[in-house]
């Protein structure tokens, strides 16, 4: 039985880890928490970006074009939030060349930005060292985890294969993912509400 009440709960801490994008008109700065990103092929499809699932993809099977995106994570400066960073190959390539110098893209500091502050305007990434020294650096979230519950990819129908470090993949089984993305309490079968946060 449900615990009713006319009042409002108390604030809690959010728990979850939202996904970001670069804004066009203000830079995305903060401390790398995670030691390297991990990336994969996405399409716009449905008025959102989803994952490229292959040979059983949606998106491909009616031509929407691919691109690869970059994920890692990020502990914003000044509000302290610990949030998902999207950007493009592209715009990722600072992050390749710092990781592959150093081995690894932990305590660094990034500013990512739109130099044409337009929404869809290159973005720009510059890095630089940080002293750590006396930071308590949160532990990164499990980023393969928490996307796949952004991208509402049900754990009973993917696997990962791989390790951060050796390319790692959803692979995906379609029909258990078809018949977990329908609401079986709905008579014909609608696709759940896709959900932007992910809990982890």
């Amino acid at each position: 039985m449900p615990k009713f009440s006319n009042q409002l709960p108390p604030k809690t801490e959010h728990r979850g880890f939202d996904l970001r994008r670069t804004p066009p008109d203000k830079p995305i700065k903060g401390l790398i928490t995670c030691e390297d990103l991990i990336g994969c092929y996405t399409h716009w499809w449905g008025g959102r970006t989803v994952p490229c699932e292959e040979a059983d993809c949606e998106a491909c099977k009616n031509n929407s074009p691919s691109r690869w995106h970059c994920y890692m994570s990020v502990l914003e400066s000044g509000t302290h939030d610990h949030f998902i960073f999207e950007c493009t190959g592209k715009a990722a390539l600072p992050l390749i060349e710092w990781r592959e110098e150093h081995g690894t893209l932990r305590g660094v500091l990034m500013s990512a930005f739109r130099p044409k502050r337009r929404r869809n305007a290159r973005v720009e990434m510059v890095l630089k060292a940080c002293d750590t020294r006396g930071i308590v650096i949160p532990q990164p979230p499990d980023l393969i985890r928490a996307l796949s519950v952004i991208w509402q990819l049900p754990g009973a129908g993917c696997k990962i294969e791989g390790a951060v470090n050796q390319t790692p993949r959803i692979v995906t089984d379609p029909d258990i993912l078809d018949a977990q993305r329908r609401n079986p309490a709905d008579g014909n079968g609608k696709p759940r509400e896709r959900k932007r946060e992910a809990v982890c």
